[in-house]
């Protein structure tokens, strides 16, 4: 999903960021050496059918049309997406359980045609698009099989590795693809000369491909078919045209979203003020924090900060603060991917400074001092005397969660278990009132397994997801956490007018105690449930003239066993012609 609304004020602010090709045009538009897929953005294009085996096939196309079109002439990197962070499991779970009640849009009359159309057609679960899913696991497979058929029929594959990071292997696929650059670029000096392209619907990319500071990286994606806008597909549009299909004649156009232009952009409508200090990277990274700030999927989005909304606080207000917050700290707010604490908490300060003279609120909560508590009252349960102590807290958290996206935008995440622990954000006003700010996380924890994650983010009309002996653990009573499952539950609209954005107030989830009640029921799994729970490695294809395969051939015993194992694995740097940095070992389906 990503920051709301970015890609529309992206495009209205620097519209010569972008340009628009058809399928035959993408080598022209986007010189490429390494090709990423982003794979659940084209695996929902498809997800209407409940016929499973055509979706696998449709997907499988495309990607091949992709590589033809494309033409990457290095690396192929596929990414699927593994298990998430827990803070991004709320998130998650409010779509599960949102779902499962069905609810209307405010706009349904406005859109009443296209919303029947789907409701008509659309029988597959996208529950199926999640980590240990049978689905996942047969895609997996399938793709596997297209990747060996493609590199022994087709000269163009041969010459080109190809990495793929399915769903068992942990992590959310744009974040992989954005952690496996980061280490290419940290661990060798020569990527510099690569052009890049990730291939995404989804508006972090453009935040975390500037992240990365490479050089050369474009974000393509396909434009709607209905609207021209990009960041969702033709069926997913609420716009009264019809849909068109997926899978027909209908041409696709492809938004090239440049993002050298983009850095050329914000230097110049912003860098050449004396106020900066002349640090490139570290004044984009800023803007990157700044972004975040409209919204992300790890934190509820504030009433207070919109990117149009000009009756509140936007972008204009939150530079204007940026620059306040530099004259007085004569730093930037981060260095080197971390964020300098006093320096967040001097623009926390200046943005909470926009919200309290009362210039930039919507008319509910705002206009008087009896309205804040009003909002704490409505939106918390808030009933005690000490509202700023409460609040307070409220906005500490929410500062700190910031800090935790930025990290894990910029480095991974500083702690898989951490999380925002309220429904809603505070109130701007209050981010002035933050003074005590806790950087240190708890230790950094591991990733949880698919079931767990399925446990986690699953309502109980999903239940059937689950391994047989673990349904009764949501569903019936006598277990402690079937608490944390209610089928009748409260909806907050929240001003939204599209059910998407509502709120669902549901029980979090603690890690711990879901980990507790399930530690008995994980040898009920069967072999074949323990097989899609697993956690794995991204798995690399190469092509038997390659010499990276004949570096690995020639490590094999006289019973022709391999003697290279993930406890004896191999430096891929120290192989000529890999370019690639890690290591590797072969597993039982001989893939490295």
């Amino acid at each position: 999903m990503g920051v709301s609304g970015f890609y529309s004020y992206l495009f209205k602010k620097y519209p010569n960021i972008k340009s628009v090709c058809t399928e035959k045009n993408l080598a022209d538009e986007t010189k490429c050496h390494s090709l990423y897929l982003d794979l659940n953005h084209i695996i929902h294009k498809y997800a209407e059918s409940n016929d499973k085996n055509q979706i696998i096939k449709d997907v499988i196309e495309h990607i091949d049309r992709l590589v033809r079109s494309i033409k990457p002439s290095q690396l192929l990197y596929i990414a699927m997406d593994g298990v998430a962070p827990k803070a991004r499991m709320p998130h998650q779970r409010t779509k599960r359980f949102l779902k499962s009640k069905n609810i209307p849009d405010r706009e349904v009359n406005r859109f009443e045609t296209n919303e029947q159309h789907k409701l008509e057609k659309k029988t597959f679960d996208e529950c199926n698009i999640k980590p240990g899913t049978e689905f996942m696991c047969q895609l997996s497979k399938c793709l596997r099989y297209f990747i060996r058929n493609r590199m022994h029929t087709e000269e163009d594959w041969r010459s080109v590795n190809v990495i793929l990071s399915d769903a068992n292997v942990p992590g959310e696929g744009e974040h992989k693809i954005i952690n496996f650059i980061r280490q290419q670029r940290h661990q060798q000096n020569n990527t510099n000369g690569t052009f890049h392209v990730v291939y995404s619907s989804d508006s972090d990319l453009v935040l975390l491909g500037l992240l990365t500071h490479e050089p050369q990286m474009t974000v393509l994606c396909e434009v709607c078919a209905n609207c021209e806008k990009i960041g969702y597909h033709a069926k997913d549009c609420n716009t009264n045209k019809s849909s068109s299909t997926p899978g027909s004649n209908t041409k696709t156009n492809y938004a090239v979203i440049h993002l050298p232009k983009l850095i050329n952009n914000l230097k110049s409508q912003n860098y050449d003020s004396p106020v900066f200090l002349k640090n490139l990277e570290r004044f984009v990274d800023d803007w990157v924090l700044i972004c975040l700030l409209f919204g992300n999927d790890f934190l509820p989005k504030s009433h207070s900060i919109d990117f149009f909304d000009k009756s509140i606080i936007t972008m204009d207000h939150l530079m204007d603060a940026y620059r306040e917050a530099l004259t007085k700290n004569n730093d930037y707010l981060t260095k080197n991917g971390t964020i300098t604490k006093d320096c967040l908490l001097t623009l926390m300060e200046k943005v909470g400074g926009k919200d309290k003279d009362g210039k930039y609120r919507r008319p509910l909560y705002y206009e008087d001092k009896f309205r804040r508590p009003l909002y704490y009252k409505d939106k918390f349960g808030f009933n005690a005397t000490d509202l700023n102590t409460f609040s307070n807290k409220v906005a500490t958290d929410y500062v700190q969660g910031l800090y935790w996206v930025f990290q894990y935008y910029s480095k991974g995440p500083p702690s898989w278990n951490w999380y925002y622990p309220h429904h809603y954000a505070p109130l701007a006003y209050d981010f002035s009132n933050v003074k005590n700010l806790d950087l240190k996380f708890d230790p950094p924890g591991e990733p949880v397994r698919p079931f767990e994650q399925m446990m986690a983010t699953f309502s109980p009309k999903n239940v059937d997801y689950l391994p047989l002996a673990w349904q009764p653990i949501m569903t019936e009573e006598i277990f402690d956490i079937s608490k944390f499952y209610p089928t009748e539950f409260v909806v907050d609209p929240n001003g939204k007018e599209r059910s998407s954005q509502y709120v669902v107030l549901i029980p979090f989830i603690d890690k711990e105690t879901l980990s507790t009640a399930l530690k008995d029921f994980t040898s009920k799994l069967t072999p074949e449930e323990e097989k899609r729970n697993r956690l794995d490695y991204d798995s690399l294809f190469i092509h038997s003239s390659h010499s990276i395969h004949q570096q690995f051939r020639k490590s094999s015993d006289a019973n022709k066993k391999p003697i290279i194992t993930e406890e004896n694995p191999v430096q891929l740097q120290d192989i000529s012609d890999c370019k690639l940095v890690g290591h590797g070992w072969t597993d039982d389906t001989g893939d490295i």
